[in-house]
């Protein structure tokens, strides 16, 4: 296409066609990224409206499971007025391209509709419906995420706008409409988030056999079916399938909202109770026939010397950790799905190991991969499980975007299962606790550089957060230990912006216990900063000691004649505290003399 928008996003690839308008992959030339760029078409100014103020809502939602949206606007495009929806580019397949392929194993299907469950109940938290939950607008990522597109028309709860166009039309997908939704609110029966749970019975039933609870093709037929027909349940298609399945589908299919579960949440837990138990009972999920339309990968199961073999290998590379040990994992975690399956736990340990050997964001993409499994396959108290979890969900809490707070449940609880498992002062506990005073401490901010300008108030609440985990940490780490030495350079700003300056030279002397050093080779303004401190607690001779190499670098260093100034400024300082110091010293020895002889 060769267009840019806004003088920012370079379009370069058509994706795709569909009732929106076009998608195309774009380059973000401001922060240098691939994104998706919808271009869309409204017939009317409301409806540009609309989008709009839906795009608005579905942009502050900040959740793994939902599709993050960057930015909107208005532009044109090949001569027509013309609206764009910025959003992260994805790779993978929609769940309708999931089915094409056939019925999927009801292991995918639960943790894939659990995932959906969790980004709906954030939605809804926010006070967001979606109003158009299907199959062609949930994507399984090439990394296994599970992502919910297309919030393009979601409403707020209590929002005056109504489910129907300005000509009428009703906005949504007629096969998973909620008969409340059909009926456009002029029941007096209210849309709101149990609207899209409807929407989420559908596409269970879907991804379970292979159909729609209403076989109806015209819009006619649907109509009456979601308004008064009784929906076909999974077990009437494949009866292997366990019974609970059959009362989530019923309960999600209720014709009254009323009857159905009432948040998300309440889906999620029960979705994941049924995977729970299927995984306790693998006999009988390894029993289950093939579903109508689907020939699924036999998998044959590992007699007792070839998964000892397995279990051999696996232990010899977290032994020796050769170079190549990632790869390693890698090929491992193969085999194992081949041999025992993907839900063993052998295989799901051994993914586990790989993911935690990755760096950044491709470790942080393969934990909220494997975390689902690790939970329903291992368990919540398995040390792996905390370990994955307090790696993932703390750098979220201390380091992501949005507010800190709203990982503190989880935080906390997973610090629970930490000390109860692994006990306080493990590492895994002490990190757990140390990414929750963090983000207790950042809240809604973006977390404070090292030698950033906080404020007092700042200062006051990172020592509230971070004071009481320094002891612990202290107690239990090595002194190079990279937390350690964040938490202690932390807080000896923190203490010396709020006036603490012997609190400030103590932690400055186990920081940087050899000055010398610090003064010839290190940082010239953290130098200067510790020097200072540590001669104004009472020490102005161990200061001055190295005031004059400090002095002598900074000629030679690019733009530090201001510091070289203040530095020279300290140094006249330290002198007059030494010779008043000196002075007292002296006063005071004839009558300690006088004191030790007893005169």
């Amino acid at each position: 296409m060769g267009a840019t928008i806004e003088g920012r996003y370079e379009v370069v690839e058509l994706l795709g066609r569909g009732g929106f308008g076009e998608v195309w992959r774009a380059e973000d030339s401001r922060v240098g990224r691939s994104v998706a760029v919808k271009i869309g078409f409204p017939d009317t100014p409301e409806a540009t409206r609309r989008f709009e103020r839906e795009a608005s809502l579905a942009g502050n939602l900040a959740h793994p499971n939902i599709a993050t949206i960057h930015d909107f606007g208005r532009t044109e495009h090949d001569g027509r007025d013309a609206v764009f929806l910025v959003m992260e580019l994805l790779q993978g397949r929609s769940l309708s391209q999931v089915l094409d392929a056939g019925v999927p194993p009801l292991a995918d299907v639960l943790e894939w509709t659990t995932r959906i469950a969790d980004a709906l109940g954030a939605a809804h938290d926010a006070g967001i419906v979606h109003r158009d939950v299907k199959p062609g607008n949930v994507m399984i990522t090439d990394t296994g995420v599970t992502k919910v597109l297309d919030f393009g028309i979601a409403k707020s709860h209590g929002s005056p706008t109504t489910d129907l166009t300005a000509t009428g039309v009703i906005i949504g997908s007629f096969p998973y409409m909620a008969p409340e939704r059909w009926t456009g609110g002029s029941t007096g029966v209210p849309v709101d988030g149990r609207a899209d749970l409807y929407a989420l019975g559908c596409v269970l039933m879907q991804l379970l056999t292979g159909r729609l609870p209403f076989p109806g093709g015209e819009v006619h037929e649907l109509l009456a079916q979601h308004l008064m027909t009784e929906p076909t349940l999974p077990r009437s298609v494949r009866e292997e399938l366990p019974a609970a399945l059959d009362t989530l589908v019923g309960d999600l299919l209720a014709k009254s909202p009323a009857d159905r579960p009432g948040t998300a949440d309440e889906v999620s837990r029960r979705l994941a109770e049924i995977a729970r138990s299927e995984v306790a009972a693998p006999q009988e999920a390894a029993s289950f026939p093939p579903p109508p339309a689907y020939s699924p990968t036999v998998h044959t199961r590992a007699d007792e010397a070839v998964r000892t073999m397995l279990e051999r290998r696996l232990a010899q590379l977290l032994e020796d950790e050769p170079f190549d040990v990632v790869d390693r994992l890698a090929r491992l975690t193969t085999d194992l799905t081949e041999e025992v399956g993907a839900q063993d736990t052998l295989t799901v340990r051994a993914g586990y190991h790989r993911a935690m050997r990755l760096r950044n964001s491709a470790r942080t993409a393969e934990l909220e991969r494997l975390l689902p499994r690790m939970m329903r396959v291992l368990g919540l108290e398995h040390p792996d499980t905390i370990t994955a979890r307090a790696a993932w969900v703390g750098e979220a809490a201390a380091f992501g975007p949005g507010d800190g707070h709203r990982h503190q449940d989880e935080l906390r609880e997973i610090i629970e299962h930490a000390t109860r498992v692994l006990g306080t002062h493990a590492l895994v506990t002490l990190t757990a606790r140390y990414h929750y005073a963090s983000a207790m401490h950042r809240g809604p901010r973006a977390r404070d550089n090292q030698w950033d300008d906080r404020s007092r108030e700042l200062a006051m609440s990172e020592r509230r957060w971070l004071g009481p985990l320094l002891p612990d940490l202290e107690w239990a780490l090595t002194a190079a230990h990279p937390v350690l030495l964040d938490v202690r350079r932390r807080l000896a700003h923190d203490a010396w912006l709020v006036g603490d300056v012997p609190g400030a030279a103590l932690l400055y002397w186990r920081l940087f216990p050899n000055l010398a050093e610090l003064a010839e080779r290190g940082d010239p303004e953290v130098a200067h900063r510790v020097l200072r401190t540590i001669g104004e607690a009472g020490d102005p001779a161990s200061a001055l000691a190295h005031m004059n190499e400090l002095l002598h670098r900074l000629p030679f260093v690019h733009g530090m004649k201001e510091l070289a100034e203040e530095v020279s400024d300290t140094r006249a300082d330290l002198r007059r505290a030494l010779r008043e110091q000196r002075r007292a010293e002296g006063a005071s020895g004839p009558a300690r003399l006088a004191r030790l002889f007893g005169r």
